[in-house]
């Protein structure tokens, strides 16, 4: 029985240390829950001071780049809308005194060219009016008597004396079949009947005083050829052939003679 009262004792007394112990446990983790409690809002003012100076420095760091903004970007944005004009202008410029030195020296060998065929051209007798022309307009005569033409050709020729002593001008026909530009000039010869031509038999050729054929009549001419020249004879001649500008074709106008007499044929060539 005693030992029964000693056991029991013994288990009280071990309820109560254990629940001392336990009780101290719990109240000191509560005092330390209730530390933590209170430490909380002291963090939280620690994080709204973190925060509040967060904001105040970029609040300062925006104010700083507002105030240098507009001038780093005034330096970074290059030359102004005047000064790429200008530069646009300028580089034009450049561009094109290339194009126009080449165009000058074009002109300048076009010009020199020119010259050149023009000089040759009078050379050969052309006869150049207008305000190009170098000199007054000169006659056909002064040119032959210029050229001192060679009348020898006029000895081989028949002469009648019988004949009135008579001229008339008339056209040639056919000269771009026979004739190029550097034909052009004073010309002499004879105009002598072709009645073996296959074309037509009442034809009249006319032939420079070297030989070559330059044309013939035209037909619609041709009855007022035959009147003037009733016996058919070889007919000397003087005239020109001309480069008409505005067709760009050879024309030619002559001065038909009536070989009564050589000093008669020679005066009208000369004169």
């Amino acid at each position: 029985m005693i030992y029964a009262i000693i056991g029991i004792a013994f288990v009280v007394a071990l309820f109560l240390i254990f629940r001392d112990d336990h009780d101290g446990s719990y109240n000191k983790s509560e005092k330390g829950s209730r530390r933590d409690t209170q430490a909380q809002p002291k963090q939280k003012s620690a994080y709204q001071k973190d925060t509040s100076a967060g904001h105040k420095a970029d609040a300062g760091q925006s104010a700083a780049f507002n105030a240098a903004g507009p001038k780093t970007e005034h330096k970074a944005s290059g030359p102004s809308l005047k000064e790429q004009i200008e530069q646009a202008i300028n580089e034009a410029k450049k561009s094109a005194e290339e194009p126009i030195k080449m165009a000058g020296k074009f002109i300048d060998v076009a010009k020199a060219a020119v010259s050149s065929a023009v000089e040759e051209a009078r050379k050969k007798g052309w006869n150049f009016t207008g305000p190009a022309s170098a000199p007054a307009e000169e006659t056909v005569d002064e040119q032959f008597e210029e050229e001192e033409l060679d009348l020898s050709f006029l000895d081989e020729l028949d002469y009648y004396e019988d004949l009135e002593e008579n001229t008339e001008t008339f056209d040639i026909t056919g000269l771009r079949y026979h004739c190029t530009v550097h034909d052009c000039g004073p010309i002499v010869g004879v105009v002598k009947p072709e009645p073996s031509n296959v074309h037509d038999a009442r034809a009249q050729a006319v032939v420079r005083s070297d030989g070559k054929l330059l044309g013939y009549i035209p037909r619609t001419q041709l009855d007022w050829y035959e009147d003037f020249n009733e016996q058919n004879v070889t007919c000397p001649f003087v005239g020109e052939i001309e480069l008409d500008r505005s067709s760009a074709r050879l024309v030619a106008e002559i001065k038909v003679i009536i070989p009564s007499s050589r000093e008669f044929v020679e005066e009208e060539i000369l004169q």
